[in-house]
């Protein structure tokens, strides 16, 4: 029998670290448990390890104090990095670290940097690197809602805010005024071609579809994506309309602002789902092989979900060879009905002379 936690209700704590090294999503999930502590804890410092995007999103919102780059894929790569973590961890001299992420090298770097309080999920490999092993709920929860039952396991309780990302750094006007008329006076709607994996791309000849269903010069159309997505973004066309393909070009703070100037985002199972829902900014993502109550948007934030229609959805697969394929289901006449509810709630200027 596994015994509970040790509460850390009454604890007062003036240096704490919270530790998330996996991708964009996963820190955009992380902000509402970041915002309890930073409630919880009104006097203490709050530092964030994270990958290097971390501190693009979130070093001048005020949700954190600092964010620690941990770059697991340049300086920090392989085991050795998680030493380099402890030794510039150690002098911080954090008296609380909350680990999110469930590796065993995040827990070590925590116990090597002598912390002496450390919360995290339990895992047999590491459970002796934890002061406050936590175990997992048996049903699988939302990602964000997991991230706060971590800290309810120890008495650290509150309500769930909204996701959020630091969405203003001055830079907008001018990275925004390049694009001049081909985003003034009329709606903007931002696609994501790439969903990571193969089952979760919906494919560019039915995203072409979705943009020629709309009116010569109807909408402006934007495309975004990591760098290597550029091959998605080059079989998208529009007959009707110009088409601003941003994949690859852009840093995570123009990203942000691009989204943040979207009137709608339609979005596979990604990072950007979280980025837009972050920034208030309407979004309708489309699942097939992944589960969205598991690491859809937020309950609350102004998003649709459009599932495939097939009964072999959530099935996790990185490959498929089933027809119908799920996301294929997902037909380009349901997203622009989706995507005009939301647009209809939105006013535009009139077109300049």
């Amino acid at each position: 029998m596994v015994s509970s936690p040790k509460s850390l209700v009454g604890r007062s704590f003036r240096n704490i670290v919270a530790i998330e090294l996996a991708l964009i999503g996963d820190i955009v999930m992380i902000t509402p448990a970041l915002r309890r502590l930073r409630n919880s804890f009104p006097g203490a410092r709050l530092t964030l390890v994270a990958q290097p995007f971390a501190w693009e999103l979130l070093h001048d919102g005020g949700l954190v104090d600092e964010v620690m780059v941990y770059d697991k894929r340049g300086e920090d790569s392989g085991n050795s990095g998680f030493f380099r973590l402890a030794r510039r961890m150690r002098p911080k001299d954090f008296d609380a670290a909350f680990i999110f992420h469930r590796s065993f090298g995040s827990a070590l770097a925590a116990c090597l940097a002598r912390v002496p309080v450390r919360v995290g999920y339990r895992h047999e490999l590491r459970d002796f690197l934890l002061t406050h092993p936590v175990k997992e709920r048996e049903l699988p929860e939302h990602i964000i809602r997991e991230n706060l039952s971590l800290l309810d396991a120890v008495g650290i309780t509150g309500e769930e805010s909204m996701v959020e990302v630091a969405a203003n750094d001055g830079r907008e006007p001018a990275f925004l005024s390049q694009f001049g008329q081909r985003i003034e006076a009329k709606p903007v709607v931002v696609i994501c071609p790439n969903g990571g994996w193969p089952t979760k791309c919906w494919k560019p000849q039915l995203i072409s579809h979705f943009l020629d269903l709309y009116g010569v010069g109807e909408v402006a159309f934007v495309l975004v994506g990591a760098s290597g997505d550029e091959r998605f973004a080059r079989e998208v066309y529009s007959v009707n309309n110009e088409i601003t393909d941003l994949t690859g070009k852009t840093t995570i703070r123009e990203l942000v602002c691009i989204l943040k100037r979207a009137d709608v985002v339609v979005a596979p199972d990604t990072s950007i789902v979280h980025l837009a829902a972050a920034l208030g900014t309407p979004v309708v993502a489309l699942f097939g092989p992944t589960a969205s109550e598991r690491c859809g948007p937020q309950e609350g934030s102004k998003s649709s979900v459009l599932y495939g229609k097939v009964n072999c959805l959530k099935c996790y697969l990185k490959k498929c060879t089933k027809d119908p394929f799920c996301m294929d289901t997902i037909t380009p006449e349901e997203v622009k009905a989706e995507v005009g509810r939301y647009l209809a709630l939105r006013a535009f200027p009139a077109p300049k002379e």
